[in-house]
This record gives C-alpha cells, structure tokens and sequence, in this order.
C-alpha cells in the first residue's frame, strides 16, 4: 500500500474517533480519545520515518 494511503486512513480514523466522542459520548471519553489519537499518530510518524528510511536505501 502507497504510504500517503496509509497515512490519509489513519488521519480519517484519528478524526473519525474525535467525531464519534463528540457526537454520541458528548466528550466523556477525552482522554481515552486523545491517547488513541496520541499513538496513531506516532504510528504514523514511525511508518513515514521507517517507509522515508526504506526508500532512501534502495536509492543508494
């Protein structure tokens, strides 16, 4: 899968977590909002980095 795939579907799944606290808990669950958005987005972050890496080693 192309990189900016992964990350645009994880970017949805970050928003789409935030909107369903929103709409249906009335943002009850916050923190537990803000610790799975905390790690999908440093899962993000970690398979750029490792996906930039990757493609920096076949080109040299």
């Amino acid at each position: 899968m192309k990189t900016s795939t992964v990350l645009l579907l994880l970017l949805i799944i970050i928003h789409a977590i935030t909107v369903i606290n929103i709409l249906l808990f009335d943002g009850k669950l916050n923190d537990l909002v803000f610790f799975f958005n905390s790690a999908l987005c440093f899962g993000a972050v970690a398979f750029y980095t490792w996906k930039s890496s990757n493609n920096n080693k076949t080109k040299a």
